[in-house]
């Protein structure tokens, strides 16, 4: 605790320092317009890819960079309804121009993806297999949680335990193989500790969300042997051209009786803009077509028409504050978040024994933000990304007094982490045709468990890491990457006199475990519509504290949890390649992988009970993963676009020559679009085929598909832009399960529901 607390009074000293040493700078600016067809286009997106800077543009289209460096840039446009392009700008004198004509297109546009290279970059150039989803795309989603409203990407499951606490699936990798980040940066939270926990992020607060599938060790350190989601938050303002700029975002859903907002606005002035935002969730128990439900612990029958205790309350505030200049930008700001949520369970019933929770979150977080762009002559450009959280987690199980009937609301466990997070990243200038990053990278967690069944060890746990990242223009259509990173990981236990546990009184040992990691890979662009890569990595994770040292009941997932000490490293080594293919009327992308983890850790239930719960202990095999991932878009006419998507996985332990449990089955998305500038329709079908490959505490699961409709208008008044849409999901209030869902046993997925998104952009 004490180191954390140093290092981030460092950060916060350094930030008031270089404040204080910004003198003016001579300011240029790149202006222009977006267009189509001679028409200013309101509310378009414009990015500054080396600043990595957002904009939109206002009445006539136009838009506007201060406080721009000498230098060639990359500006990029993107809205609705038509395709994206990229102008290069050469910025020498004090103001630079440029202009873009976007052509009408129903194919979504190309997205710009900031979480997998040291740069933001379009998804068609990457070495990994990533996508993006923007704000509007986003916010019109199926679902309340971020990882509902990414599942219909190929490749993105959702582990299903209500609405909250649903976690997103990677190519069959969840929990502590894939990373979600806010803005870069770890959470400080404990999500990954059960399938209870919920991520402490507000989905209507996310501007632009990432996913980069497959191993993403490079950059990010431990944790993403099997990927990554970033949600970008911008916690630390963006400066706009605008003295008032924002979105303003309200969402009501009649399956959940969910309502839902959340306001952004930045105050800017000169080179300086003030962020002020707020926002939040209200939901009560999930709607699921009317149904005899089975216990399967007792084999008791319920006759429902909502999945027990899945309500979720949640809200946000935050403040921000940035300086530009030509030195570059810093920023700091911070954000509260309280969410209290209901994890499902048997209901209330006259001779009800059993128990269910509700789970109350409380996060505090400061970000600072800063992008140098006067290195000197090595150094092209330099930034800093650090974060500290301050995250507490209390679990409340509820019971039934079985003579008077009156439930109690006991606390049981309780979590409070202390985190630090932080990267210093310098960009060097090319060297021939070699340019690249190298990095330093930490984060520091301080955790605590006390109540009355604490599931782990106090704990301090350390990492360190430096990498480089480099790419090679090998030949005027080819570039090559390759990526070298070493890891310092240590867990420590620290004794706690007070905790009800005996073993946790006195457990005081370390762990620790050194790590190299690297990456290598290529893209080949056969034209300018057709693009190939394949990327290499290899990758490790170390065992957590709980899976080292947990000896305690989990009241949420209705187990006790036991680690095992002598559990080593997790490695893998990941292969992917893609092709993709963006043309006027059509664009596809196929992209088969293999992801091989030895020391490969999962929980597995003993088959013996302890305090009557069945006991999980954690153990490690070698597995392998196999799959691809596919979508095909075309357009037969103008504003009309068909889109087919499919993902599978084949997930083996190689060991025991056994299926993996809870793998996704083959899935299919079938989507017909209407778009043009004001007007949008939409009719999908989403389908999962029977998943019989069952491994260790797997059950069957039968295929489904159902059908979903959406119509939305778009239209601008003045220098704003207002989405309209209206979403019925499940629209014939289907009865299907999920396999990876924790309750698909016991209750169905949600029934029919109609959505309405409202989104304001000014």
């Amino acid at each position: 605790m004490t180191g954390i607390r140093r290092v981030s009074s460092v950060v916060g000293f350094a930030f008031m320092m270089l404040l204080s040493g910004i003198g003016a700078a001579r300011a240029r600016t790149i202006s222009g317009t977006v267009s189509s067809g001679g028409h200013a286009i309101v509310g378009a997106t414009v990015r500054l890819l080396e600043l990595d800077r957002v904009g939109h543009t206002g009445a006539d289209g136009q838009f506007k960079f201060a406080n721009v460096p000498k230098g060639t840039y990359r500006i990029f446009a993107s809205v609705i309804g038509h395709a994206s392009a990229t102008n290069v700008v050469e910025v020498a004198g004090e103001e630079a121009k440029t202009s873009f004509d976007l052509k009408i297109s129903a194919i979504p546009i190309e997205e710009i993806v900031v979480s997998a290279s040291p740069y933001p970059r379009a998804a068609d150039d990457l070495y990994q297999s990533a996508e993006s989803k923007s704000q509007v795309d986003f916010v019109t989603g199926p679902g309340m949680s971020f990882a509902e409203k990414i599942s219909d990407l190929p490749g993105v499951n959702v582990r299903g335990n209500g609405s909250a606490p649903n976690r997103p699936v990677l190519r069959g990798l969840s929990d502590n193989r894939v990373l979600v980040l806010e803005n870069g940066l770890r959470n400080g939270d404990i999500a990954t500790y059960d399938p209870a926990h919920a991520t402490p992020i507000e989905a209507m607060g996310i501007s632009q969300i990432d996913v980069v599938r497959g191993p993403a060790s490079i950059l990010y350190g431990p944790s993403t042997i099997g990927g990554l989601v970033n949600a970008i938050t911008n916690v630390v303002p963006n400066l706009s051209d605008r003295a008032v700029s924002g979105t303003v975002a309200v969402e009501g859903n009649s399956v959940s009786d969910q309502y839902s907002g959340y306001f952004n606005t930045v105050f800017s002035s000169r080179n300086q803009a003030f962020r002020v935002s707020a926002g939040g969730l209200h939901s009560q128990d999930i709607r699921i077509p009317a149904t005899d439900a089975t216990d399967p612990e007792t084999g008791r029958i319920f006759h429902l028409d909502r999945m027990p205790q899945t309500f979720d309350h949640s809200h946000e505030e935050g403040v921000g504050y940035t300086v530009q200049g030509g030195f570059g930008s810093l920023g700091i700001g911070g954000k509260h978040f309280e969410m209290n949520y209901g994890i499902p369970g048997v209901p209330p019933n006259p001779d009800f024994d059993a128990a269910t929770s509700r789970i109350a979150q409380r996060r505090n977080t400061v970000e600072l933000h800063g992008l140098f762009t006067q290195g000197g002559s090595l150094w092209k450009q330099w930034r800093l990304d650090a974060n500290y959280n301050d995250y507490n987690h209390s679990e409340f199980p509820t019971a039934q007094d079985p003579i008077t009937g009156e439930v109690s609301d006991p606390q049981a466990n309780h979590f409070h982490k202390r985190a630090f997070n932080g990267v210093l990243q310098l960009q060097h200038r090319p060297v021939g045709k070699l340019h690249g990053v190298v990095g330093l990278w930490t984060n520091l967690e301080d955790l605590t468990i006390d109540g009355d069944q604490p599931l782990g060890p106090n704990s301090l746990t350390s990492g360190f890491a430096a990498y480089a990242f480099e790419e090679l223009a090998a030949a005027e259509n080819s570039n090559l990457q390759a990526g070298v990173r070493f890891d310092y990981n240590k867990i420590q236990t620290n004794p706690s006199a007070t905790s009800t546990d005996s073993v946790f009184q006195t457990l005081e040992t370390a762990r620790l475990t050194n790590a190299v990691t690297a990456s290598i890979g290529a893209i080949q662009r056969f034209s300018s519509q057709l693009t190939g890569s394949v990327s290499l990595a290899r990758s490790f994770r170390a065992p957590t504290v709980q899976e080292l040292f947990a000896n305690g009941l989990d009241a949420a997932s209705g187990t006790y949890s036991v680690g095992t000490a002598s559990l080593g490293s997790e490695t893998g080594f990941g292969a992917d390649a893609s092709i993709k293919g963006r043309f006027t009327n059509a664009a596809f992308e196929l992209s088969p992988y293999v992801n091989i983890i030895q020391h490969y850790i999962f929980g597995f239930l003993r088959g013996d009970t302890i305090q009557a719960f069945p006991v999980r202990q954690f153990a490690a095999t070698d597995a392998r993963l196999v799959g691809f991932e596919a979508s095909l878009t075309l357009q037969p006419m103008n504003h009309i676009a068909l889109r087919a998507s499919s993902d599978y996985v084949n997930a083996q332990d190689t060991r025991a020559d056994v299926p993996l449990p809870f793998t996704p089955p083959l899935r299919g998305l079938l989507r017909g679009t209407y778009q043009d500038e004001h007007h949008m329709g939409m009719i999908e079908w989403r389908g999962a085929a029977d998943q019989t490959r069952l491994g260790e505490g797997d059950t069957p699961t039968k295929g489904y598909g159902i059908v979903n409709l959406g119509a939305g208008v778009r239209f601008a008044s003045g220098s704003t832009t207002h989405n309209l849409s209206l979403h019925c999901d499940n629209l014939f209030d289907r009865v299907y399960r999920d396999h990876l869902s924790v309750i698909k046993d016991f209750v169905p997925q949600p029934g029919r529901g109609v959505r309405l998104n409202y989104e304001l952009l000014f």
